[in-house]
Order: structure tokens, then C-alpha cells, then sequence
């Protein structure tokens, strides 16, 4: 015959999967986030293809206030302060060819955002370990 679980012990696992789901629901978050910035980046880079210098425009306007919400600050670091400003300027200098309509300047900024996400996202994976 087998034994019923003790309440301390249903009350541990209950626990441990609030836990988890907590933490899960953060790591969802954060993935929403991420996908939204993906989704301006989609964006810039359709506007790109068919010179479509507003949809250019938008989508580095909406990186750029990405940048600034609280989503944004994976870390509380100098490094990372300095290099979400230097996003924001890339984004910027994205914007303010999308505005000229300057398409080769364009390509040359989104070109230099990308840099920045790359740069950053490394750093971040390596401040992790």
C-alpha cells in the first residue's frame, strides 16, 4: 500500500514550482521585451530594403525608447550605462538619416546600432558567467 504524501512535503513542492513559476514569468518578460525589440528591428531593416525612410524612422525611434524603459536594465553597471547611451546615440544617428532620406547613410547607422546589440548582448553573457 502507499504512503500519502505529508502536507510538509505537498507544501515544499508548492513552493518550489511558485518559485519557478516566478521565475519563469520573469524570463518571460524579458523574452516579450526581446521580442518587441526584435520587432523594431524588423522594421528598420524592411525600411531599409524598400526605402521606406518613415518606417526607418519609427523603428529607430522605438529602439531608442526601448532603451530607456526599466525592461532595458538587465544590469546596474557603468559599462552597461555607457553602452545603452551609445545605442541611443547609434539609434540616433539612425533617425537623423531616415529624416534626410539619406539611404546610404542609413544602411552605415543601422549597421553601427547592430555593432552596439551585439556588443552589448556579449557583454552581458559575459558579466553572467
Amino acid at each position: 500500500m502507499r504512503k500519502k504524501p505529508s502536507l510538509a512535503f505537498l507544501s515544499l513542492v508548492a513552493l518550489c514550482f511558485g518559485v519557478v513559476g516566478a521565475q519563469e514569468t520573469a524570463v518571460d518578460d524579458v523574452a516579450v521585451f526581446m521580442r518587441a525589440k526584435l520587432d523594431h528591428s524588423k522594421n528598420v531593416l524592411e525600411g531599409l530594403a524598400l526605402a521606406d525612410f518613415d518606417l526607418i524612422a519609427r523603428g529607430a525611434q522605438e529602439l531608442s525608447l526601448a532603451s530607456q524603459e526599466s525592461s532595458w536594465q538587465v544590469l546596474q553597471t557603468e559599462d552597461y550605462a555607457r553602452m545603452s547611451g551609445e545605442f541611443r546615440r547609434a539609434c540616433d544617428g539612425l533617425r537623423s538619416a531616415a529624416k534626410a532620406e539619406n539611404l546610404d547613410g542609413a544602411v552605415l547607422a543601422w549597421m553601427e546600432v547592430t555593432q552596439k546589440c551585439v556588443q552589448c548582448h556579449r557583454y552581458i553573457r559575459d558579466e553572467k558567467r
